[in-house]
């Protein structure tokens, strides 16, 4: 069981710091850590960062989706939730000596699409996003001129 689960959540919940493990031009994998519940979200590129992370928003219905996924089910009840794949908790100490590129904050999901902030943490830099496209381009941009350098 995760540390939010039953409780409130807050919108710490959709702040993670990225730990990027591998990096190739928008092409990266690595591991997204929530250090105040205490968990990790791991993927293998950016299709899966995306599913994944929506996988989870979807949870812990926070940020509130405003549109519902279409569906032909005839059932038009509750689904159970699942937990998400990829998703571990980790305690403080395994997290120390891991440096983390981003910092990624989700906080609206509006128009089918996300809106947050991401922080460059070597520039201490901070962009704001408006789609997840934008998002992914920034993320590249960042990535992009780290391994150049």
């Amino acid at each position: 069981m995760f540390q939010f689960e039953n409780k409130i959540v807050s919108s710490s919940i959709a702040r993670f710091k990225m730990i990027v493990e591998q990096a190739e031009p928008y092409n990266f994998s690595g591991v997204l850590y929530n250090e105040y519940y205490g968990f990790n979200l791991e993927f293998q590129g950016i299709r899966q960062l995306l599913g994944r992370l929506d996988d989870f928003f979807d949870y812990v219905e926070f940020p509130q989706a405003t549109h519902e996924i279409r569906t032909f089910d005839d059932h038009k009840g509750q689904k159970a939730k699942k937990v998400p794949q990829g998703i571990r908790n980790v305690t403080h100490e395994e997290m120390m000596g891991k440096q983390a590129s981003l910092i990624l904050h989700v906080q609206f999901r509006q128009n089918s699409t996300w809106q947050g902030t991401i922080t460059w943490m070597s520039e201490d830099k901070t962009k704001r996003f408006r789609s997840e496209l934008e998002m992914i381009s920034i993320i590249g941009e960042i990535l992009n001129s780290r391994v150049s350098d």
